[in-house]
């Protein structure tokens, strides 16, 4: 359940988890379940137990480089464990068997009807992002308005899932622009400090994209409008629009 919940969070926060780090931060918080087996804490105790054991499984998984993004995974990753608790305190009320100690919560169900609803549930939140991305991407044109120090340039954006490419170094997604339409904010020659290259994948087969940080990027049409936490991409290909995941309207 760690590992699922910690899928979900990288999903959430858009950050790259690998398996191994999703395997290394749920054995962390399997730990940590074991607390069920103590006699009963106070309640304050027993919080202040479940809370540093998800920090340290979401540093475990996730790193702790960038405080402001280990606190929007930890966020989410408690949100969506409270989701979870609300689950099974329900069930308890219907009459499942489900024991409570010390935070821990431990349902007495058959291993494999375990992996079924598991599986059955995470099968329907993907149905609802996908139906969610759908209906951002038809939800009009929009702006994509880019700052660099003092220069701004505006581009017609497009939001495509297609989009997944996201910089492993920092977990920030990364928007596609044409190096043309950015040609005002970039200096003739690119500073190896300010520029880099990031692997990518397209139709066409595998390649490098160069990006960098701007101070400023700003995503809006006729009903919203929201400042986003990104790199921009350069491609000297393809359109005229800056390429973005609808995902990042969302959150």
């Amino acid at each position: 359940m760690d590992y699922i919940l910690l899928q979900l969070t990288a999903g959430l926060t858009h950050t790259r988890l690998s398996f191994g780090r999703a395997l290394f931060g749920a054995a962390v918080g399997s730990t940590a379940s074991l607390l069920i087996l103590l006699p009963p804490l106070p309640l304050v105790l027993s919080l202040l137990c479940r809370l540093g054991s998800s920090v340290l499984l979401c540093i475990a998984a996730f790193g702790c480089k960038d405080r402001k993004r280990l606190f929007w995974h930890c966020l989410c990753f408690l949100g969506m464990s409270c989701m979870l608790a609300g689950i099974l305190l329900a069930l308890s009320l219907l009459g499942a068997k489900i024991y409570y100690a010390n935070g821990s919560w431990y349902p007495d169900i058959s291993l494999r009807h375990l992996v079924l609803f598991t599986a059955g549930a995470y099968l329907v939140l993907s149905i609802v992002q996908r139906v969610q991305d759908r209906s951002a991407a038809a939800d009009g044109s929009y702006r994509v308005t880019i700052r660099s120090r003092d220069a701004v340039v505006m581009l017609n954006g497009l939001a495509d899932t297609g989009n997944a490419l996201t910089d492993f170094y920092t977990g920030k997604p990364v928007i596609i622009c044409n190096k043309a339409q950015l040609r005002p904010l970039l200096p003739e020659t690119l500073p190896p400090e300010r520029f880099r290259p990031l692997p990518c994948s397209t139709v066409a087969g595998e390649g490098m994209v160069l990006c960098f940080t701007p101070d400023e990027v700003i995503i809006s049409n006729d009903r919203r409008r929201k400042c986003v936490d990104v790199l921009i991409g350069i491609t000297e290909q393809g359109t005229d629009r800056a390429v973005f995941n609808p995902k990042l309207l969302r959150y």
